[in-house]
């Protein structure tokens, strides 16, 4: 059998536990700083609210409070990409890549290792007869729905552009735009907040022009989280099975959204 790596392996190898930890750290040092420029006396966000089923006696300035801290939760990868350099954020996002590349294709590769082998749990035994093992049966029905979403999981990370100084932000700002489209926050407001953010975080960059800003960071990032909530959608589909129990294919989905939100970070 060929040697393939653990997941916990492949985790020391690129020190992904230390990016994801690096990148907790860094918002909680700067979280004040990010609350600071949102919440700036110029900010578009303090022109705008919602529904946040506040009683009418509370205060503006509760309410928003309450929505810079949640534009601000949206930022959390960011925030750490921001205090990076260009090259240092190159390397992090390649690093990550090639991470979630290889977890991938190597839990693929022991998946189908197992599927090759359809005597695991019962093999043959001359010419008598073998009862058939239900409980493997089941195994290899979910191994075989796994098998499929990897493989289309596989197929986006074959896909995926180069990635450069700007595809830790295209990535990390989806929920963010979201968030302020959400808010009926104007194309115009949306620019000018990100300038000044990027100001007060002296982001590393040389394209901070407004039109800029709209085309290398808000178009892509809207992008970006549209193609990944069009797959999560469709993972019911993949799970499907008339086989299994519908509290087993729920479980099999959720885990399946789980892990394709985690690597789809980078």
């Amino acid at each position: 059998m060929r040697n393939i790596p653990t997941t916990k392996q492949l985790r020391n190898k690129y020190d992904s536990d230390g990016v994801l930890e690096s990148i907790e750290i860094s918002f909680k040092q700067n979280l004040e700083k990010l609350r600071s420029s949102l919440n700036h006396k110029d900010s578009p966000l303090l022109k705008y609210n919602r529904d946040l089923q506040i009683s009418l006696l509370d205060s503006n300035e509760k309410k928003n409070k309450q929505i810079i801290d949640d534009v601000a939760a949206t930022l959390k990868d960011t925030v750490y990409f921001m205090t990076l350099s260009k090259k240092d954020r190159t390397a992090v996002t390649q690093n990550m890549r090639f991470y979630h590349t290889d977890l991938v294709k190597n839990q693929l590769a022991r998946i189908k290792l197992l599927l090759d082998d359809s005597e695991i749990g019962s093999p043959k035994h001359g010419h008598d007869p073998t009862p058939k093992h239900k409980g493997m049966t089941q195994v290899f029905h979910i191994l075989g729905m796994v098998k499929r979403d990897l493989e289309l999981e596989n197929d986006h990370w074959g896909h995926l552009s180069r990635s450069g100084y700007l595809t830790g932000f295209q990535i990390s700002m989806g929920d963010f735009f979201i968030m302020l489209k959400g808010l009926g926050m104007t194309q115009k407001d949306q620019i000018t907040l990100v300038q000044r953010l990027f100001d007060d975080f002296e982001v590393d960059w040389d394209e901070g022009d407004r039109e800029n800003i709209k085309v290398s960071l808000q178009q892509p990032a809207l992008e970006n989280y549209e193609t990944t909530q069009r797959d999560m959608r469709q993972l019911s589909s993949t799970f499907f099975s008339k086989s299994l129990s519908e509290d087993l294919i729920d479980d099999l989905v959720e885990h399946a959204r789980i892990m394709k939100k985690r690597l789809r970070r980078f």
